[in-house]
């Protein structure tokens, strides 16, 4: 768990240079006022320079520890957001067996995923989620701050594991209900696709209305157009779908005709859904001047004895 510290008034801390210099100011105008008494003392043995400036020493230690103190130092362990706080999102991914062609190196599906996994490693703050779909959609991690977890899921996402087809309205439906009991108030679905909508039972247009009347603004749906607009052999992508989908849900199409493009597009979608959460983590605070106290008072007054012990005047 990553802590830090910060003074709730840092001003404070400038308290010790004052002092200091005060201190050799009025040290030397009083060595000019006054003769120095030299006697009659018994200080025992003569001891060495670094036993005569320990409790001066002390007593600079003591006054800083007491600034320390005055400044009012807090530290901080890093939560996770509250519900509320931060986005939910779902990236709704197409495993067909067409993300298997090799026009993006190795594949589609491999660029498609590397891409996703950076996205999720510049979005500490968020919770995301995962939807795999081809002949019909699977949710494979709803939305969560466990994004290990996340990133492993896409990692063995493969063509396969479910009935071969492109179901584009069931994959958006799929993620549009894993955001059902979120409790932010920005909730956003990236869907890729690499062809047009061949085993749906619904129509995407109708499930994308759907959708928007459900969440209203509070949702926005990003879609990823990836391979070549011919349709030679089923492997065209439909733009237009795609393209309705995004305006419907205030959301936009990006084409990526490349890996490099893929990684542009999830770079897009970042800036334009920046976290509310600071980038640096969230943290709670607890007081801890307490300790910085009793330490500076204690060290100011071993070194008031000290200093005062070494003096014994005897005799008159």
């Amino acid at each position: 768990m990553a802590r830090k510290m910060k003074f709730q008034f840092p001003i404070a801390l400038l308290l010790f240079p004052v002092i200091m210099a005060a201190v050799r100011f009025l040290s030397g105008k009083r060595r000019k006022a006054y003769q120095t008494y030299t006697g009659p003392f018994d200080t025992g043995p003569s001891p060495s320079g670094a036993v005569r400036r320990l409790p001066e020493l002390l007593l600079w230690l003591g006054i800083a520890l007491l600034c320390v103190a005055l400044a009012r130092p807090r530290k901080g362990f890093e939560r996770l957001p509250r519900a509320g706080e931060g986005l939910d999102i779902v990236i709704t991914l197409d495993v067909s067996s067409s993300m298997d062609q090799d026009d993006y190196y190795p594949t589609r599906l491999k660029a498609a995923k590397d891409a996703a996994l950076a996205f999720i490693r510049g979005r500490p703050n968020d919770r995301l989620g995962l939807v795999i779909y081809a002949g019909e959609p699977r949710t494979l991690c709803p939305p969560t701050f466990d994004h290990g977890m996340v990133e492993r899921c896409i990692t063995k996402a493969k063509r396969g594991s479910i009935p071969d087809g492109t179901a584009i309205g069931a994959g958006l439906a799929a993620a549009a209900r894993g955001l059902d009991y979120s409790r932010t108030s920005r909730r956003v679905i990236v869907l890729i696709s690499d062809g047009e909508d061949t085993s749906g039972k619904v129509d995407p247009i109708t499930v994308a209305k759907a959708v928007h009347v459900i969440h209203g603004d509070s949702l926005k749906v990003y879609t990823v157009a990836i391979g070549t607009p011919s349709r030679d052999e089923g492997l065209g992508v439909d733009r237009a779908t795609l393209d309705s989908i995004a305006r419907i849900n205030g959301g936009m199409l990006f084409d990526a005709d490349s890996p490099e493009a893929l990684q542009r597009v999830y770079a897009s979608i970042d800036s334009l859904e920046a976290s509310t959460l600071p980038e640096e983590g969230l943290f709670v605070y607890r007081d801890s001047y307490m300790t910085y106290l009793v330490l500076g008072m204690i060290l100011v007054l071993g070194a008031s004895v000290l200093y005062y012990r070494r003096l014994k005047v005897v005799g008159e």
